[in-house]
């Protein structure tokens, strides 16, 4: 041997194993598995083989998808969104088809209803059974966002509180890598399902105004104004995402048969103010006054949501009207709606109240059922993770091939895509501030015992994560007994991640309920809007306009997240409600990961979007002002014909 390397990286490892038919594999690889070598998680690739293979193709196309993968482009995940697309064409032909099917019986022949053509005058639309059905189509899409990794990659990662963990599938959106461009798999999905269901919505808008009522009907009457009124909710909603995500945009809102070729971007004040006219129309309609509607929108979701449009705006313009306003329907909300802050933080994630419907802190709501059959956007059978909510996935930290663990239905099916930033960790005090407890998972308890491996004294704990740092005594406590993690095991000490697999897990969206360890389909609803957010808003809109109740309500928040004993202890000034960071800061110990942290960094303008991003996660210490929206898809760019006017969105390829 003439020469010996002290040391070498291992970057991968792949492990050659003979095909069994017994045995599950998995053919898409969107998620990794790890093994470990002296205490570091290194991707491990088990590849099954028969005899008369090429081993050496087989193990070089694992190497490059694995380099694509660090260098940004996921294969699998490319793969898995062009499935998705063709299905979605293909379902709404489907849909299409099924109901000129369904229309034509014999006694609708026999009446003479136009099916021929379902969107002209006196068509399926034009009737109380075809409106309800375009109505019910304007609510699908809500069930591509609640809850699913894409929307949540878009809406929470890249910011102060939550990074990319080991199993993250878009690092190029979670840390603003230089691959953040056009060809972004999340941008263009959002945008080109969102414009789809802005069409829906504008369709049914139409049509409300031309179903025939000749005799007068009230009940019928009442049944057109709500479902216009519906639609105009989720438009209004649409649009705010595709405005906040991609600035300046295209508006339309009458129906479409045909592909515009030549949009033009309209600004995002505009648009606003469309937004604001569709809720009015809404808050002054028939829509129900219940609670909740089944998972509708109510004229309690027209006034929260138009609260947080208007909060947003007023954050940018700096509009006292604006303040006053938001201030005004968030307090509307709370005084006259039938809604109660939960005293227990945790209850509000119990699976026990994971229906929409009866949980009295959520005001809005995408309604998953219990029946996954009713979950499907798409197709089920080619694709999977097709329907129910997904995000207790996404936080679920990498425990299952730990010393005294394995997969549970307890502990959650770990993608381990996205973790706590040590800042969001940070804002909470444990002691005082039960949202810390009700919102991390700290404690695993030993589930395979014939596995404790190294900790032979390992009796019920097996995984134990401090927030602060372990002394000297728990760590000799610890040794042979369990694993422990403290934040310097997790987190650098400027706050970046060291350990991208096991972390304080954020807990909200667990699951326990689930038919098996490895379902990936919850059927939690996803919460859209809660209670608490309009204390915040009516905190934050009071504090600008000097209104004297403003900390009362912040108060009125924080006392009731309070352990017991230290109801007073949580109270604040009024300094307080009127800093910035101090809202920010409230806002994440409340909402933390419930798909609006982005919104809400970017509302305070590019500057400070720039610096807390910066200070609070150095992952995304990539982050520039550009990035203060996304970039808009490469295929739209690309299909249209007015290139030199549509442009880009600055600093994107």
């Amino acid at each position: 041997v003439e020469n010996v390397k002290d040391t070498q990286n291992i970057d991968m490892v792949i492990k050659l194993e003979e095909w069994n038919r017994e045995k599950e594999y998995d053919r898409l690889g969107l998620e990794d598995q790890y093994i470990e070598f002296l205490g570091n998680q290194v991707v491990c690739y088990s590849i099954p083989i028969r005899p008369g293979r090429n081993l050496a193709v087989i193990v070089e196309a694992a190497a490059v998808n694995h380099r694509q993968k660090k260098m940004g482009y996921n294969a699998a995940r490319e793969l898995y969104n062009r499935v998705q697309n063709n299905i979605m064409k293909k379902s709404i032909l489907l849909v299409a088809s099924l109901m000129l099917f369904l229309g034509s019986g014999c006694d609708s022949f026999l009446d003479e209803t136009n099916y021929s053509d379902v969107t002209s005058e006196g068509g399926y639309y034009d009737t109380e059974e075809g409106l309800n059905a375009i109505v019910n189509a304007c609510y699908t899409p809500l069930r591509f966002w609640a809850g699913k990794e894409d929307a949540i990659g878009l809406s929470e990662t890249g910011t102060d509180i939550i990074a990319a963990a080991s199993g993250c599938v878009d690092n190029n959106m979670a840390a603003y890598t230089q691959s953040l461009d056009g060809t972004n798999s999340a941008c263009t999905f959002y945008f080109d399902r969102f414009y789809a269901a802005i069409n829906w919505c504008n369709t049914a808008i139409y049509h409300a105004e031309t179903v025939p009522n000749p005799s007068k009907d009230e009940t019928l009457a009442t049944t057109l104004n709500k479902r216009e009124a519906e639609a105009r909710v989720l438009r209004a909603f649409y649009y705010w995402i595709l405005t906040e995500t991609f600035g300046d945009t295209y508006y339309i809102d009458v129906p479409s048969s045909s592909i515009v070729m030549n949009p033009v971007k309209t600004s995002v004040s505009d648009i606003y103010q469309h937004m604001f006219s569709d809720l009015d129309w809404a808050i002054t309609s028939k829509l129900s006054t219940q609670q909740n509607d089944g998972g509708r929108v109510t004229v309690w979701t027209a006034k929260a949501l138009k609260a947080r449009l208007l909060l947003t705006r007023a954050s940018v313009t700096k509009d006292a009207k604006m303040y006053e306003q938001a201030y005004n329907l968030a307090k509307d909300v709370i005084d006259n709606g039938p809604f109660e802050l939960a005293k227990d933080f945790a209850s509000i994630w119990d699976m026990k109240n994971s229906d929409g419907n009866s949980n009295n802190e959520v005001i809005w709501y995408v309604d998953y059922s219990t029946n996954q059959l009713y979950n499907s956007e798409l197709d089920d059978k080619p694709v999977i993770r097709n329907g129910g909510n997904n995000a207790h996935l996404l936080f679920c930290m990498k425990y299952d091939d730990q010393p005294g663990m394995t997969r549970s239905i307890e502990y959650g099916r770990p993608f381990n895509r996205y973790m706590p930033t040590r800042y969001l960790i940070d804002l909470f005090d444990e002691e005082r501030d039960q949202r810390y407890g009700g919102s991390f998972r700290h404690l695993w308890i030993m589930n395979n015992e014939k596995g404790k491996g190294k900790y032979t004294a390992m009796a019920d704990t097996a995984i134990y994560i401090i927030k602060g740092e372990a002394t000297a005594a728990q760590r000799a406590w610890a040794e042979n007994r369990y694993q422990l993690f403290d934040r310097n095991d997790i987190y650098n000490a400027d706050g970046s991640t060291k350990n991208m697999k096991q972390s304080l897990e954020l807990c909200k969206f667990a699951d326990p309920a689930r038919a098996s360890k490895d379902e990936d389909r919850s059927t939690r609803d996803g919460f859209m809007i809660r209670i608490a957010e309009m204390y915040l808003i009516v905190a934050e809109a009071g504090a600008q306009t000097d209104k004297s109740d403003a900390l009362d309500y912040m108060n009125k928040l924080r006392m009731t997240r309070a352990v017991a004993g230290y109801e007073e202890d949580m109270c604040v000034n009024l300094s307080q409600i009127q800093d910035i960071d101090f809202i920010l800061d409230e806002r994440a110990r409340e909402l933390a990961g419930e798909q609006l942290r982005w919104f809400d960094l970017k509302r305070f303008g590019k500057e400070q979007f720039v610096k807390r991003i910066k200070k609070c996660n150095p992952n995304a210490a990539n982050v520039d002002e550009h990035h203060w929206v996304r970039p808009f898809p490469q295929t739209f760019l690309d299909a249209i014909e007015n290139k030199t006017e549509f442009t880009q969105n600055t600093g994107y390829k």
